[in-house]
């Protein structure tokens, strides 16, 4: 079954695979099923982790009906031309029974199939976010109320574009391989046992429950958003992944907070943007240093790694996979696998949560 991005350039993936007995037990007990790509992302166990707990399916959403989510990430990820993460939600569909005829009358077009109103409006935000970011936010959450979605499914409507933004960013810069992912459908063994994965993969995926406050205010940048999520399992599930991504050693704090600066900055998030200049003063870079860096994406006071990595954050709003690809490979002379890896989950991270609070909370 021919999938709509085999045309999609692919370079040969970044990293080689580190088996982890750990974590990759951890993604098979989470999902029910083996994943292919966690062993890519082991020298980064925050980035690993976070591409396993922040699946909507497990358990992140209250409101929002898992099918019109997976739809969702099906149009972001085409969008976004990640051949990984739509080959991994392609089969996925497969598995759950869809047909191969309909799956390819989707990735033709989905607004031609016989879907109800409230999720051609689900998908059309996500294509919208996907193309044009923060700017059309206040236009997006208005279509969404027209076609009758409440605040709390908008909420996870965002989410769930911001993540599938992240992972889309997260394997599509590193080229993890597609197409063991894209041939499921064609083999032998998966049609056979087709119904069993099937089952497998139902027992795993759940409906969230309210949770409490989180008991302490994060003085990181994000604060905000976690607290407007306040009640529901996606704030605490983006603090855990959150404070592991400011305790990892490979980036300092610095230079991870100006490359979420120069994200929120390239797309014209002022939330966002707010919060990580604060954060960023109180590391004592000043406010002129700061306008440099965000005018001319240097400055004097950068260190090495820094001038190096604000571009590329830069580089990481808008791009077609395989000149990415290659750009994040020439960073292999001048940083070390940990640090491009980390670099890659921060900015992608970056680009998810700055659409997301666009969406979710009211700009100054």
């Amino acid at each position: 079954m021919a999938s709509a991005l085999e045309h999609v350039a692919w370079e040969q993936c970044l990293v080689e695979p580190h088996p982890d007995r750990a974590l990759e037990s951890y993604a098979r007990r989470r999902w029910g099923v083996p994943s292919p790509a966690t062993r890519y992302f082991v020298p980064v166990p925050w980035m690993a982790r976070a591409l396993i707990d922040l699946h909507p399916e497990l358990g992140l959403l209250m409101h929002l009906d898992q099918d019109v989510a997976d739809l969702v990430v099906l149009v972001v990820s085409q969008e976004n031309s990640c051949r990984f993460c739509y080959a991994a939600v392609r089969a996925m569909l497969w598995v759950q029974g869809m047909s191969t005829g309909r799956i390819q009358r989707m990735e033709q077009d989905l607004t031609r199939l016989d879907l109800p109103p409230r999720t051609v409006a689900a998908i059309a935000f996500g294509r919208s976010q996907s193309r044009s970011g923060p700017p059309a936010a206040r236009a997006a959450r208005e279509a969404l109320h027209r076609a009758g979605f409440g605040p709390d499914e908008m909420k996870e409507i965002a989410f769930t574009v911001a993540i599938t933004d992240f992972s889309n960013r997260a394997h599509s810069i590193l080229a993890i391989p597609s197409r063991p992912l894209e041939r499921i459908p064609d083999q032998l063994r998966y049609r056979l046992f087709r119904p069993l994965i099937d089952r497998i993969l139902k027992r795993h995926r759940f409906r969230g429950r309210a949770t409490p406050p989180l008991d302490y205010t994060p003085s990181t940048p994000y604060a905000s958003l976690m607290k407007a999520c306040a009640g529901s399992p996606i704030a605490p599930a983006l603090a855990r992944t959150l404070e592991e991504m400011w305790a990892s050693p490979h980036l300092t704090r610095r230079c991870k907070l100006l490359m979420l600066a120069v994200i929120a900055r390239g797309l014209a998030c002022e939330v966002c943007a707010l919060e990580v200049g604060e954060a960023l003063q109180r590391e004592g870079l000043t406010e002129a240093a700061l306008t440099q860096v965000l005018t001319h994406l240097d400055a004097p006071e950068l260190d090495p790694v820094e001038r190096v990595l604000v571009p590329f954050a830069r580089e990481t709003i808008w791009f077609e996979p395989a000149p990415m690809q290659r750009r994040a490979r020439a960073l292999r002379d001048r940083l070390s696998s940990p640090q491009i890896l980390e670099a890659i989950g921060v900015a992608a991270l970056a680009n998810g949560l700055c659409r997301m609070s666009a969406m979710v909370l009211d700009h100054p």
